[in-house]
């Protein structure tokens, strides 16, 4: 139950700091493993939610210092999430990941879990382990950098 629940949204936040569908279908199936694993260590200081998307974001993020240290070029064939996508909708996940990519690490966790993930503020912070305050604003400047470089492609 609880992967059919968090699968999906997991599967998109992996995948924007991955940018391969394989590589963040390993870090969910990652994630679920610790989840199962540490079920019982479970706390109840924050949601269960953003207990899950935390696992998940320091998956990702250690398949992504991997990546580097292995020198892996992260251009590689880029392929798409979802195989029914329209043209349309592959163009619009193109261009975000465009802008995305001129984020830093911090202001594209923040980003992600805040449309992706659907996430507050409140666990954002928790999640990247960062003050609430910080947090709102590398989301404000995040998104003013994307919408600087969307009009700079236009």
């Amino acid at each position: 139950m609880l992967f059919h629940r968090y699968h999906n949204k997991l599967i998109q936040i992996c995948y924007r700091y991955l940018d391969s569908t394989e590589e963040a279908e390993e870090a969910v199936n990652d994630t679920m493993l610790n989840v199962f694993n540490n079920l019982k260590r479970f706390e109840q200081r924050a949601s269960f939610k953003t207990w899950i998307y935390r696992i998940a974001y320091n998956q990702a993020l250690t398949r992504l210092r991997k990546k580097k240290l292995d020198q892996v070029d992260l251009d590689e064939t880029h392929e798409e999430v979802s195989d029914d996508t329209s043209d349309d909708s592959a163009d619009r996940s193109s261009q975000l990941n465009s802008m995305l990519e001129r984020l830093s690490l911090e202001e594209r966790s923040i980003v992600v879990f805040r449309i992706a993930g659907d996430l507050e503020f409140n666990d954002i912070a928790l999640i990247v382990d960062q003050k609430l305050s910080t947090v709102k604003m590398r989301y404000k400047r995040a998104l003013e950098k994307m919408a600087g470089s969307a009009s700079t492609e236009d």
